[in-house]
């Protein structure tokens, strides 16, 4: 048996009038949070520029109670009588480092703590009070970066509140008029344009149920629709639930597969990770005692022969090497650690010499052409430098195995928005797609057995990350290869302070 079912007629008017009561509540709502959001925005800023103003005019040297009060004299004073003629004006409180008032006017009957009233803790910005009836602005008061009182403005929100009343009334009058129009209006064209047509489209339906899934009809509740909603509502709901199932299924897959995708890939890294410290720890244990007695002979040397330049130069070279041995096996216990921000600086110039310096008169670096092009007048990166030519160093070693005799490895810095570029760039092999997606990788080489470790590059990605920033790698077979690293700049304060 079917039920009552409404015409078409009267279907539409209900949904058109629900429709403009929906629209108008959600218009209304939205306007008059908007509307008080911005009077009370503005009404917080008059508070704050008062109360800075005020502030400005305090002495000097703040008061405290018992000892002394702001006279009614001073200029704060003479400036609270003058705000005290706003309207919306209630109170201005000063308080010294103690709490006590040192100064205060405001309304008569009205509480001298009124600005600080459950607000006793509360940083400096405004606030509504609970009963909305007001806004208070607190500030505190600094002298030589101490604060040594507050101050506390409380104006009454009473203009808004009218402002508000005001601007509901009037939209309130604007929706019964557009409500009258937009009904009648629109329910005349609806019956004209969408009964009868619908009446046309109940033998689409039918052509639907048997097969030609090109028709399209929007259906609604009306007892004209009852034959089209039948049959037009089971053919789509049976397609959209099968579509349904297969969008599900496929986004579980997805998700199965990009979960199984991060989870080998994390089992991959913790387990380089472990390797890695296990080897930086019996690194650093082997190497340790005969670099300390390196060292120890590089000393004795060097006092032996106090006088005598290259003995002296020779000892120097030797701790210099011992020290930077020491920092790359610290770096490598360090690599399985994650690295925070240094908050060391380096010269970008100095530290690229330095590490060209180092390495040019070094075999196979004698029948390669370095060059160097550093940008004039670059800022200090914040990075730490030895660190740092670590990284330089490590690039500079792989492009050397990658350039034959004769070839050329360019070191360029540049400024580059809020970083440092450093490019180093080989005109050698290059590196094939495959390469190219590990070459960061901990122990990924491709260099023969006993020739590389595969850690180089992974040290000096892990270095720069933990300097901030970046390191990033292109190259192609036959056309070379180029090592970009982005430095962080040294972050100064107004007064030209690192």
């Amino acid at each position: 048996m079917t039920g009552f079912r409404p015409s078409l007629t009267v279907s539409i008017l209900a949904f058109l009038g629900s429709l403009l009561i929906l629209t108008w509540l959600l218009f209304s709502l939205l306007a008059f949070k908007t509307a008080a959001s911005d009077l009370y925005a503005q009404k917080g800023e008059h508070a704050r520029t008062l109360l800075m103003a005020f502030v400005r005019l305090l002495p000097d040297s703040i008061p405290t109670f018992p000892e002394g009060i702001i006279s009614p004299d001073s200029q704060a004073s003479r400036y609270i009588q003058n705000i005290a003629e706003e309207s919306a004006f209630s109170r201005l409180t000063l308080l010294d480092k103690s709490g006590k008032i040192i100064l205060s006017a405001g309304r008569d009957g009205s509480d001298p703590y009124a600005p600080f009233k459950d607000l006793a803790n509360a940083i400096d910005g405004s606030y509504i009070l609970q009963n909305g009836n007001g806004m208070v602005h607190l500030i505190s008061v600094m002298r030589d970066d101490k604060p040594v009182g507050r101050a506390g403005l409380l104006l009454s929100l009473a203009p808004e509140k009218a402002r508000l009343n005001r601007s509901r009334q009037i939209l309130m009058i604007y929706f019964l008029f557009d409500f009258i129009l937009l009904f009648g209006f629109g329910s005349y064209i609806l019956s004209r344009i969408v009964v009868n047509p619908i009446n046309r489209l109940l033998s689409a339906t039918e052509k639907i149920t048997g097969g030609q899934y090109r028709q399209r009809l929007k259906v609604s509740g009306s007892v004209e629709l009852a034959r089209l909603a039948n049959a037009f509502n089971e053919m789509a709901s049976a397609l959209d639930n099968k579509n349904q199932q297969v969008l599900e299924q496929l986004a579980a897959l997805e998700r199965a597969n990009s979960e199984l995708r991060q989870a080998r890939e994390e089992s991959l890294r913790t387990e380089k990770m472990a390797s890695i410290g296990l080897l930086a720890a019996g690194m650093a244990h082997e190497i340790g005692t005969p670099l300390t007695s390196i060292m120890g002979y590089a000393d004795l040397a060097s006092g032996e022969q106090p006088d005598n330049p290259a003995i002296q130069d020779y000892a120097r070279r030797i701790s210099d090497d011992c020290s930077r041995i020491d920092r790359i096996v610290r770096g490598l216990l360090d690599f399985s650690r994650p690295r925070t921000a240094s908050g060391e600086h380096a010269d970008i110039s100095d530290v690229v010499t330095s590490a060209v310096e180092l390495l040019s008169q070094q075999g196979i670096f004698k029948q390669l052409n370095l060059g160097i092009e550093i940008d004039e007048g670059l800022p200090p990166a914040r990075c730490d430098q030895h660190q740092l030519q670590q990284v330089i160093i490590n690039l500079l070693l792989n492009s050397r195995d990658a350039t034959p005799p004769g070839g050329a490895i360019t070191i360029r810095a540049c400024l580059q928005t809020s970083h440092i570029r450093l490019d180093v760039i080989d005109d050698g092999a290059g590196m094939p797609a495959d390469t190219m997606k590990h070459v960061f990788d901990p122990f990924y080489t491709t260099k023969p057995p006993g020739k590389g470790t595969g850690l180089g590059l992974a040290i000096s990605a892990r270095i720069i990350e933990g300097f901030g920033g970046s390191i990033t790698a292109s190259s192609a077979v036959g056309e070379g290869s180029c090592f970009t690293a982005l430095l962080p700049l040294v972050i100064r304060e107004k007064d030209g302070n690192a």
